[in-house]
């Protein structure tokens, strides 16, 4: 099953490092209205991702 996440940097923090995983879900229309909630509040930088439950490669992580 393919999840969405999305990630975004808290209010006055400038690090990308620093990007926290606000939501997780199944259905991608929710990304939309969480980035919306959350740039009120003054999160930024917003990046999405998927995941399908496959397992991390680690060696090509570290081969780029």
């Amino acid at each position: 099953m393919k999840e969405y996440l999305l990630y975004g940097i808290a209010p006055g923090e400038t690090r990308e490092y620093m990007a926290t995983l606000l939501v997780s879900t199944t259905d991608k229309n929710e990304l939309d209205l969480v980035k919306q909630i959350a740039a009120r509040d003054g999160w930024h930088s917003f990046r999405e991702s998927t995941y399908n439950g496959e397992a991390p490669n680690f060696t090509k992580a570290l081969n780029l």
